[in-house]
């Protein structure tokens, strides 16, 4: 498979229905996995930077739908132990002990 056929299922290759979706109830377990998810994006995001094994344009779309679904479920990064981020670590649901959010000054 290419990557722009992977990039084609990713993003769809039928149009959807123009219906409005408001608040859409899932449970923990799948916002666990859309988590698992989030944090697969990141290593593979990672990765491939270090290796640019894959284009740029399919990097920017990973990372465009990683953004996306961060802020749709506020997942969040880690803190340490002085209270700071962790970027680099796994992030964590938004009611995780270990999340950490800015507080502003």
């Amino acid at each position: 498979m290419t990557s722009e056929e992977v990039m084609e299922l990713i993003q769809g290759d039928t149009p959807m229905k123009k219906e409005k979706i408001e608040n859409v109830m899932i449970s923990r377990d799948d916002l666990e996995q859309l988590l698992a998810l989030h944090n697969c994006i990141q290593d593979i995001l990672g990765d491939a930077g270090e290796g640019f094994d894959l284009s740029m344009s399919q990097l920017r779309d990973l990372q465009g739908m990683m953004w996306k679904m961060k802020g749709r479920y506020q997942f969040a990064p880690q803190s340490n132990e002085d209270g700071h981020p962790c970027h680099w670590k796994p992030y964590v649901l938004p009611d995780d002990e270990r999340a950490w959010f800015y507080k502003g000054e």
